[in-house]
């Protein structure tokens, strides 16, 4: 066999993500004639890369759907599907979880998870009991932290008259800064 149908047929039967140094391993090819092999492969779109530093991992092309997404317990949390969702609070004024999943077209568990999940990172708010897109800058973040119940403490917040402060620098009442000075001038004493 040549070096090239060792290798194609390494990649064929490997069904884990590998390095150039596993697929020399296993198929006892020197490294600088596996390397462009595997390069030529990934021209062919037969393999592809899924992590660049500190050494290059290849998985087969058919292998792993390496699109962005989080999972919360039995959900995957797709940032294109948060995207679409975001688009939407921000062109209406949406209530209610129905009004939402009817206008998205996806099911009211869909839509309170993915709000639960948005509220939980500071994408989303309630204020006067409407959904409100904040900011987008944590959307990255979606699915790594999820405050369970987290809706229902912003309607109980909306109740009381009140909403997040989900400023970056919240600043300080006149009150504040006279008693974290004092605390700092007590601290020195």
């Amino acid at each position: 066999m040549t070096e090239t149908e060792l290798i194609t047929n390494f990649v064929n039967q490997y069904s884990k993500p590998f390095t150039v140094d596993t697929a020399v391993m296993l198929t006892g090819i020197a490294k600088d004639a596996a390397t462009p092999i595997l390069k030529e492969l990934e021209k062919q779109k037969r393999i592809k890369r899924i992590y660049e530093k500190p050494e290059v991992i290849y998985v087969r092309n058919n292998r792993y759907n390496t699109s962005l997404c989080a999972t919360n317990d039995k959900w995957n949390l797709n940032l294109s599907q948060a995207n679409e969702l975001l688009n939407l609070l921000e062109k209406g004024r949406y209530t209610s979880l129905r009004d939402i999943a009817t206008e998205i077209g996806r099911s009211r568990q869909w839509v309170y998870i993915y709000l639960e999940a948005l509220a939980s990172i500071e994408c989303i708010d309630l204020r006067g009991y409407v959904y409100v897109v904040v900011s987008r800058k944590n959307l990255p973040n979606l699915g790594t932290k999820i405050t369970k119940g987290i809706l229902g403490q912003l309607r109980s917040l909306n109740r009381l008259g009140g909403h997040r402060d989900l400023r970056d620098n919240p600043k300080k009442s006149d009150k504040q800064k006279r008693t974290a000075s004092t605390r700092t001038f007590l601290f020195l004493m």
